[in-house]
């Protein structure tokens, strides 16, 4: 994470989407704090293991942020995807009480389609803003950042394993 120039924090995804990685999977699951706001940052798969959202959420977290690159090989593309990854984040903002901000890739290259999920859900899960499906798009809205009652109460004493 970067504020205003300077590394504010670091994320590490911890579930890879494939089995064999040039990077070795994070171990930490940090939030983060930019003027009022506190938040938490999931990366593409992770926003598969709802137990993530619910230990940032159980930090403190009002928001959190997905960016995802969804681009898969034609043969393995479908609409569904986009349509699936929105309903992981509405699931999640209605879980954890908090907004779920996921931006991802959209279009298509002569080897990958991704017909692009990126979406603005905020925390009692409306779908605010959604990107147009196979073309760029810029979305934008207005976070709120006071804190909420938290729809499950729940605390986690322990941070969630990548394994």
């Amino acid at each position: 994470m970067f504020h205003k120039g300077s590394v504010a924090g670091v994320y590490r995804k911890l579930h890879p989407a494939i089995n064999r990685s040039v990077y070795e999977a994070g171990r930490e699951v940090p939030i983060f704090q930019v003027g009022e706001l506190t938040f938490g940052v999931v990366i593409c798969n992770d926003s598969n293991y709802p137990e993530l959202a619910r230990f940032m959420a159980a930090q403190g977290a009002m928001a959190l942020f997905v960016p995802t690159n969804n681009a898969l090989p034609l043969t393995r593309a479908h609409w569904d995807l986009a349509s699936e990854a929105r309903n992981v984040d509405i699931a999640t903002a209605i879980e954890n009480s908090m907004w779920v901000i996921r931006a991802d890739v959209a279009g298509r290259t002569p080897d990958l389609l991704s017909y692009g999920s990126s979406g603005i859900v905020n925390a009692d899960g409306m779908v605010l803003w959604s990107g147009h499906r196979l073309r760029a798009d810029l979305i934008v809205a207005d976070i709120e950042t006071a804190p909420r009652e938290r729809h499950r109460g729940e605390r986690l004493e322990r941070q969630p394993s990548n394994g």
